[in-house]
């Protein structure tokens, strides 16, 4: 994304609020400190941003496994769930879990925490 100047301007973490998915598929969500541009007019991203993230998407993820087991997607405003802090959904098939280990820096799914 254009809006990416350094590692910490997103973070990569598991969704803690996880979708009913199959086991093979893995829900990460990628939290921005910028704001993900929406078109007012349509409550959905504008074309520019969506192709940012696409290039973010396709050199964080694609370019580690086969372009066919990664989708990306962000909730239209009026259906996220938190406001606040921008982000979007990535949802794998069947990742390396080291890819994984490396891509959320070490963060585990809230449902394997004991």
């Amino acid at each position: 994304m254009r809006c990416v100047v350094s590692i910490d301007d997103f973070k990569i973490l598991y969704n803690d609020w996880p979708y009913g998915v199959e086991e093979d598929i893995v829900h990460l969500v990628v939290w921005t400190k910028f704001e993900l541009e929406d078109d007012p007019a349509t409550d959905d991203l504008t074309p520019r941003m969506r192709r940012e993230i696409d290039v973010f998407v396709e050199r964080t993820f694609r370019s580690k496994m086969p372009a066919e087991k990664v989708i990306w997607f962000k909730n239209w405003k009026s259906l996220k769930s938190i406001h606040g802090i921008e982000h979007f959904h990535v949802m794998l098939y069947q990742p390396d879990p080291v890819f994984l280990r490396d891509i959320t820096n070490g963060d585990v799914p809230v449902t394997e925490v004991q």
